[in-house]
């Protein structure tokens, strides 16, 4: 981040986050969007289009194209044996929210399963591997995330999916009770350094497009320790797969899902030559256009993070040219999977119905409680501000800022209830960390007071700075005041960027802060 705004973050440590209110805020990790050269060999990200620059709001945009923006798919290709999709690196992103338009974001389990559709229509047999790291926290709410991104492989005929660090730092039970299936040998996880119980397979064999598919999965010994549960016991990759890699030996293409470092996965490559498709979780932000050549002759191919993009393998008769790649962009072009949608409904109810105590969500005393008596660090809720500020107050009460929380209410399903969207969609919640501050919005209900992304979020919690209005203190008074002010720079950095960042705003940054999104919310001493 820019540095040029030279505060610490102690000068006012009490600052939560604007919403991506001007943008519908809330995130998916894209990229900004891009323009494929499918004919290129360079694997560089592409550059961007002038189509898309300056582009902010949904009002100001023209229409998105996502073909011109990202390419076309498969040109050229004839119908292969297989076509072999490769995923994973979710991290926790189900889908995207649209905060930045959600015609210009990529990614969601909903886009990839038309995308398995879609390829299905053509009459291509269809095979789909996943690397794993289906969420990136821990806690009940990256458990039930877990299950559903479980069940979701299943809905889409996975035939294996590794793990991720992040998926085995849940609980044992939790990890169970979603890879487990009636025989565990059926299992679609599958790993060869890494036991639960001895209850996931260490290889598959399966059959798909005629061809027979030897598939197992590692960990690599960095993302090993990450993972803290006694319930997990891992293996060394390489150990483990000298015991293995024998048992796929007759397949016709034999691949490795390697969770690891690019340089820890080249090396298994290398002393394991006899796998035909070699894939790390470690990827570039946009995968190459064709996978690296390892010195096995295997391809590298490389998963992105947070779902954005899969990799097709099409396989073929064809001596000369026996394998094609595409790297394809879950964009807008895929629609919506009414499998997933309900997928999605089942999820957001499930966090309905166990409210932040059941998701473990404790609600804290915001930083500045720690300044003083009460009511310090207890909120008061922007209609408290309208009498003394209204000309403030008007100019809040007309930007998007204002309908935060009702945004949520209008989606389907509706996302109210999830901590990740609600913490930047209404006043009084950490924004990074997902959790409520002590007298925060807790529901529309309980307090519709605080709906909306209001004054607070920025300038801090009020009630003290509203009981010395009333009082006759006069130095107290002042010290509240002081203590609400901050400037536009440093409202940039240590307050915008917590929900405008690069998840939720691809477009957000300091030249579009300062030329279009601060003019539409300022209001510098405006009573």
């Amino acid at each position: 981040m820019d540095t040029r705004y030279r505060h610490t973050a102690s000068t006012m440590p009490w600052l939560a986050a604007l919403i991506c209110a001007l943008t519908w805020g809330c995130g998916d990790g894209n990229t900004p969007p891009v323009t494929a050269s499918l004919s290129s060999g360079d694997n560089q990200p592409p550059a961007r289009t002038e189509a898309a620059h300056g582009a902010y709001d949904k009002e100001d945009r023209p229409p998105f194209d996502p073909i011109a923006v990202n390419g076309k798919f498969f040109e050229g290709w004839p119908q292969p044996k297989l076509a072999l999709v490769i995923s994973g690196r979710q991290d926790g992103y189900l889908e995207p929210c649209g905060c930045a338009g959600l015609d210009q974001q990529k990614g969601g389990i909903s886009r990839r399963h038309s995308l398995l559709q879609d390829l299905e229509d053509r009459g291509w047999p269809v095979a789909a591997v996943d690397v794993g790291s289906a969420v990136r926290r821990f806690g009940r709410q990256a458990e039930i995330k877990f299950a559903i991104s479980a069940e979701a492989l299943r809905k889409m005929g996975y035939l294996a999916s590794g793990f991720g660090p992040d998926d085995l730092r849940l609980s044992a039970g939790e990890i169970l009770a979603a890879v487990a299936g009636a025989d565990p040998a059926d299992s679609i996880f599958v790993s060869a350094n890494v036991s639960l119980f001895d209850l996931t397979p260490k290889t598959r064999i399966v059959e798909a497009g005629g061809m027979t598919l030897g598939i197992t999965s590692v960990l690599g010994e960095k993302y090993q320790q990450q993972v803290n549960n006694g319930d997990i016991v891992f293996q060394p990759a390489d150990e483990a797969l000298e015991q293995v890699v024998g048992e796929l030996q007759g397949c016709d293409v034999r691949i490795l899902l390697a969770h690891a470092t690019v340089d820890e996965t080249k090396e298994l490559a290398r002393k394991f030559p006899q796998f035909n498709v070699v894939v790390t979780s470690d990827g570039r932000d946009v995968p190459p256009l064709q996978p690296e050549k390892l010195s096995s002759g295997a391809p590298l191919v490389e998963i992105a993070p947070k779902g954005m993009y899969v990799i097709v393998a099409g396989f073929y008769d064809d001596p000369q040219d026996p394998v094609r790649f595409q790297r394809v962009a879950l964009d807008s072009r895929y629609g919506e999977s009414p499998a997933m949608q309900q997928l999605m409904a089942t999820y957001q109810d499930q966090l309905r119905e166990l409210g932040w105590n059941g998701l473990g969500l404790k609600s804290s005393p915001h930083p500045r409680a720690l300044e003083g008596d009460a009511p310090a660090g207890q909120f008061a809720g922007s209609a408290s501000c309208k009498e003394c500020h209204p000309t403030a107050y008007g100019i809040w009460s007309k930007t998007k800022h204002a309908h935060a929380t009702e945004t949520l209410t209008k989606l389907d399903p509706p996302r109210q209830y999830d901590a990740e969207c609600i913490s930047c969609h209404s006043t009084g919640w950490n924004p990074q960390e997902y959790y409520p501050y002590e007298t925060g919005f807790v529901s529309l209900a309980e307090t519709p007071h605080l709906a909306g992304n209001q004054c607070e979020n920025c300038h801090g919690p009020a009630a003290a700075h509203v009981a010395a209005e009333e009082g006759r203190n006069r130095t107290l008074r002042e010290t509240e005041r002081q203590k609400l002010k901050l400037t536009a720079g440093f409202a940039f950095e240590n307050v915008c960027m917590k929900c405008h960042d690069h998840d939720n705003s691809p477009e957000f940054n300091e030249q579009t802060f300062e030329s279009h999104y601060w003019p539409k919310v300022e209001h510098k001493g405006k009573k």
